[in-house]
């Protein structure tokens, strides 16, 4: 019987969510990061911009970090899937 949680290929087993600890890790990194960024650049760096400049930093900052969580996972996903897909699909029915 195949376990779900393994690929079974003719080299070597695959962990199934290989990588989905170090994705969480930099969730929480870049969006933590992300904020404090904005919180650190509002407090000591925007008042030598004005206020359009100021405006589209934390625009491009605060579309920036989340695009990079989004397709982080975005990857994951595709590589899950395709995995999912060797692992369940193709195995003969009892």
């Amino acid at each position: 019987m195949m376990d779900p949680m393994f690929f079974h290929g003719p080299a070597r087993s695959v962990p199934f969510f290989r990588g989905l600890r170090a994705r969480i890790v930099a969730t929480v990194a870049l969006l933590v990061g992300g904020l404090g960024w904005v919180v650190l650049f509002l407090a000591f760096l925007a008042a030598h911009f004005a206020w359009y400049q100021t405006l589209a930093i934390l625009l491009v900052s605060l579309v920036a970090f989340p695009a990079a969580v989004v397709v982080m996972w975005v990857l994951w996903g595709i590589s899950v899937g395709r995995r999912f897909h060797r692992a369940a699909w193709h195995d003969a029915f009892p």
